[in-house]
């Protein structure tokens, strides 16, 4: 069964009964988890596919990794993809068991200006991969400039989703005022 739902950021997003999510509770939340969303909040949040994220699992950073796909009991990143014209080059596949400590790197940057990034705490959260029937994955995007325009993704900041690009392995985050680059941490 298919069918059309409305999502974040205007995205209509195609989805069957079989999408799976990550989906990280805090332990102390009492607010209904049917209020989460792809969007940072400290109570919840969704990791969905084809959004790029800052992973640091059992220790090891995976900065700026795009979630390929999500399964019942694992998932797959790529550290290692670029953006082209119009398709990404992904030129590793990771995978991640869901019982290996996960924790989210977030930035806050907002129009060009940042500050300190902060993570989850592994014993503030239960991470789990769930079915979801009103959120998939995140549409692919493009970014256009006065020179070019390459494929893109939404990354995941405490203050929302950002369009992200990654050229000659630089990320870049792309917003009205212009492109700034990310530190490769």
């Amino acid at each position: 069964m298919f069918f059309y739902i409305f999502s974040i950021n205007g995205q209509n997003t195609k989805i069957d009964n079989n999408c799976n999510i990550i989906q990280f509770i805090n332990k102390d939340s009492l607010s209904s988890i049917s209020k989460l969303n792809p969007l940072y909040n400290k109570r919840g949040f969704y990791l969905l596919k084809n959004g790029v994220y800052d992973f640091i699992i059992d220790g090891k950073k995976y900065f700026y990794s795009l979630i390929l796909k999500i399964e019942k009991d694992k998932f797959f990143i790529s550290k290692n993809w670029q953006s082209e014209e119009n398709r990404d080059i992904i030129s590793d596949s990771i995978e991640i068991q869901i019982n290996q400590e996960i924790q989210i790197r977030m930035v806050s940057i907002d129009k060009g200006t940042g500050n300190f990034p902060t993570r989850t705490k592994l014993k503030d959260y239960n991470v789990t991969i769930t079915t979801n029937d009103n959120y998939c994955g995140l549409k692919s995007i493009l970014i256009k400039n006065e020179k070019e325009t390459r494929h893109g993704h939404y990354y995941f900041t405490k203050l929302g989703l950002k369009r992200i690009k990654i050229l000659n392995k630089t990320p870049y985050l792309c917003d009205e005022s212009g492109e700034f680059i990310l530190r490769k941490n």
